[in-house]
């Protein structure tokens, strides 16, 4: 396996931007391939500044001590051309690198909620109530832990009984703000993830924001605007979504309140209106063929912690009970009792010993 540390190094190689990376690592395959390869090589997808500093190899002791640095506060790092890397963010024009991981990624589709830090009560209410219906329909919520509507989403999706993803723009031992750390705690509990293209260590910095926000959308096939100022970091992310080639998703809210005064521009620019939870899970997920046939509302929340493990099992495929018992490790008593509170809220089916998605397909897809 190539040396991680080299994927380090080809990110910090000066004049080297996130365009060029990407255009030479699909060019070579491999930081390994393009480290030490001649100026005229090298040049057809980078500066000139750039690779002539790719061309004098990698400086590998300043990335060995941010790698240690990561192993040592238990970060797993996901390289772009490794499986675990999400695959949507390839799709993007400037995808990272690499990525910092704490926790594990949930499957399903992913879809992206944010907002003003400086929400409404209204809006906070409406982001966790939609982020639920979304979680409840099989998405991972995908927002950025702040304040407001990103804190809102991530606690509307935890309430369901599933995971939820936050991307930081500091490093991961650094979790921010101060006041969302019990809520990010509980995202690891739960089964979430935390992500960041920062190296431990990094405080957030107001560059590194929009940078995040990229993520955000990246990650998801959909993005929804809950409430948005005009001059709102959201509306970032909703741009960027719009160049990714994403749905963008808006609430309308009062046109008398500067609380909605960017979301609802979005609507005059095209965004998609969505008006209650259901209309949410259709526009979110309805081109991936994921939405139930009938009315998110009408089935529960799935039961916190095991219950939705093994929902979430049950979407990659159909198995039997003795498969939950050996992937999962439950024991088979539990197995067997969560499995009866799962068809009778009918989101799962039985015949004989075979277990499917009930109303849902019985199928998972990974953002």
């Amino acid at each position: 396996m190539e040396d991680p540390a080299l994927w380090i190094a080809l990110r910090d190689t000066p004049g080297l931007r996130r365009t060029q990376a990407r255009d030479l690592l699909r060019l070579f395959g491999t930081p390994e391939r393009i480290f030490g390869r001649s100026v005229a090589n090298l040049g057809a997808a980078g500066s000139l500044s750039a690779t002539v500093h790719l061309s004098r190899g990698p400086d590998l002791r300043r990335a060995r001590g941010e790698l240690a640095r990561a192993r040592e506060v238990g970060l797993e790092l996901l390289l772009q051309g490794s499986p675990r890397f999400p695959p949507l963010l390839l799709e993007i024009s400037d995808p990272p690198v690499l990525l910092y991981l704490r926790g594990h990624l949930p499957e399903g589709p992913f879809v992206s909620v944010v907002g003003s830090r400086r929400a409404t009560p209204r809006g906070r209410e409406v982001a966790r109530r939609f982020s639920a219906a979304l979680a409840r329909a099989g998405a991972v919520v995908v927002s950025g832990l702040a304040y407001g509507i990103d804190a809102a989403a991530h606690a509307g999706a935890l309430d369901a009984g599933a995971g939820t993803v936050a991307v930081l723009a500091s490093g991961l031992d650094r979790p921010g703000p101060a006041g969302n750390r019990p809520l990010a705690r509980r995202i690891l509990r739960q089964g979430g993830a935390w992500l960041s293209e920062q190296p431990p260590g990094t405080s957030p910095r107001t560059y590194h924001f929009p940078d995040r926000n990229r993520l955000i959308s990246g990650l998801s096939r959909a993005t929804l605007i809950v409430e948005a100022r005009e001059r709102s970091g959201s509306l970032w992310t909703a741009r960027h979504a719009a160049d990714q080639g994403r749905d963008v998703l808006v609430v309308p809210g009062p046109v008398d309140t500067d609380a909605c005064r960017g979301s609802n521009r979005l609507l005059v620019d095209g965004a998609i209106a969505v008006i209650d939870e259901d209309d949410t899970v259709a526009a979110a997920l309805g081109r991936l063929g994921w939405p139930p046939p009938g009315p998110a509302s009408e089935l529960g929340p799935l039961p916190e912690g095991d219950g939705g493990r093994i929902f979430r099992r049950v979407q990659r495929g159909p198995c039997g009970p003795d498969e939950l018992v050996g992937e999962l490790g439950l024991p088979p008593a539990r197995v067997a009792a969560l499995l009866v509170d799962l068809e009778l809220e009918g989101w799962i089916t039985r015949e004989g010993r075979r277990i499917a998605c009930g109303s849902r397909p019985a199928r998972g897809s990974r953002a």
